[in-house]
């Protein structure tokens, strides 16, 4: 039997709303999209408030005609501006039979460690509960300490939390187009978990979300995140950069940036396209003024990241792998070996395998969309035992309507 979900993601420029249906052959066939540019949010506030409205209306038209079907309810993505991270460890007695790890063991050690935090987890804004990592009395670190033997088994589980007033724009949002709410998810964490293996994060692994007007950093390590951070400069600042060295539009200067080949020693541009003035004249510009201009943004943007992923600290290891994506680097020419080289780490553009919305600037509502499947997977009696809850890295709390 197919399953049907619609869900929309609100990136910093634009409002993504997907329809998809699994089951068969596929684990995910989207049937219908509509991507919809819209003015974004920063600092945790719409740019143009007034304006939300109308784009997710018109980007959940566009997915219904797309698809031929309409959408009565939906799942909502939460931007990464409007969630937040923490994460503690938690220590219980082993007591299931014969001292080994019972699931009883294993939700209590999770309940000891919402507790800390004095969380509900049947309500507030707490939208993903999940382990990093569990260890029997102190030993090696493990996502499977299922009948394993011993006297304490400890957790360190982590907790993603949307702020209320996302949440509460949403609903008024929704409830004024007739459409039910399914639930909340963080695309952040889906994009981790799509694109990446238990295999790869078995140890920490960083993500660079490079987006439009932010980029996000976070680290992920079992089946959670560990970290996030937002910085306030994204693609969008690279080409108002451009813009204003050469006193040209916005889209121009867009044009411009995907020109660039960027190098370890030199940025070259090729076949760069000719602009001209209101009058119809040719504009001239030093070329190397322009390579300077680009070269002096994309080494800042790479300086943030660099520092954010050292705030980490010891969430990450000296060799752990980034993943780049978003659309305002790894779409410019030489961008993922460019940051690799700054950061000295290993940087890696991962591939969306599926034939629509296959692009980086897509990853993380493709990552929302893979979450909402594990959600509803999870819910099902028969897949609702405990190894397969772990394997596919999700304990997730929906904040419902």
């Amino acid at each position: 039997m197919r399953t049907q979900v619609a869900a929309i993601e609100f990136g910093t420029s634009k409002i993504v709303t997907v329809i998809a249906e699994n089951g068969g052959f596929n684990r995910c066939d989207i049937i219908g999209s509509g991507t919809v540019p819209y003015d974004g949010y920063q600092g945790g506030d719409w740019v143009t408030p007034n304006r939300l409205a109308q784009a997710v209306y018109n980007s959940i038209s566009a997915a219904e005609k797309d698809a031929g079907t309409k959408i009565k309810d939906i799942y909502i993505g939460v931007p990464c501006e409007y969630i937040h991270v923490k994460h503690t460890e938690a220590t219980v007695p082993i007591r299931g039979e014969r001292g080994r790890v019972s699931e009883e063991d294993i939700d209590e050690v999770q309940d000891m460690a919402a507790n800390v935090f004095r969380f509900d987890r049947h309500g507030g804004n707490v939208i993903h509960r999940s382990p990093a990592w569990f260890s029997i009395d102190n030993g090696k670190r493990t996502m499977m300490p299922l009948n394993v033997q011993g006297q304490n088994l400890t957790a360190c589980v982590s907790f993603i939390v949307a702020d209320q007033v996302f949440l509460d724009d949403m609903r008024s949002l929704m409830d004024s187009m007739g459409l039910g709410i399914n639930g909340f998810l963080s695309s952040s964490f889906g994009e981790q978990l799509l694109l990446t293996s238990i295999e790869d994060r078995e140890k920490p692994c960083i993500f660079a979300n490079v987006g439009f007007l932010n980029t996000e950093v976070s680290v992920c390590e079992g089946d959670a995140m560990v970290y996030h951070a937002v910085l306030p400069m994204g693609g969008a600042h690279l080409t108002e950069d451009l813009a204003q060295a050469m006193e040209i539009r916005g889209d121009e200067a867009e044009q411009l940036k995907r020109c660039f080949v960027l190098g370890a020693d030199r940025f070259d541009l090729v076949n760069p396209p000719e602009f001209y003035d209101e009058s119809g004249r040719r504009l001239d510009y030093k070329a190397e003024f322009v390579k300077e201009c680009m070269k002096t943004g994309v080494d800042e943007l790479c300086g943030m990241i660099q520092m954010t992923i050292e705030d980490a600290g010891d969430a990450v290891l000296p060799r752990s792998q980034v993943y780049l994506t978003g659309g305002g680097l790894a779409l410019i020419r030489g961008g993922r070996e460019y940051l690799a080289g700054k950061l000295k780490r290993p940087v890696k553009v991962p591939a969306i395998k599926t034939a629509k919305l296959n692009s980086p600037v897509y990853s993380s509502v493709m990552g929302l969309v893979d979450l909402i499947f594990d959600s509803i997977e999870q819910r099902s009696p028969e897949q609702d035992t405990l190894p397969n809850r772990l394997a596919d890295g999700l304990r997730g709390l929906f904040n419902r309507r």
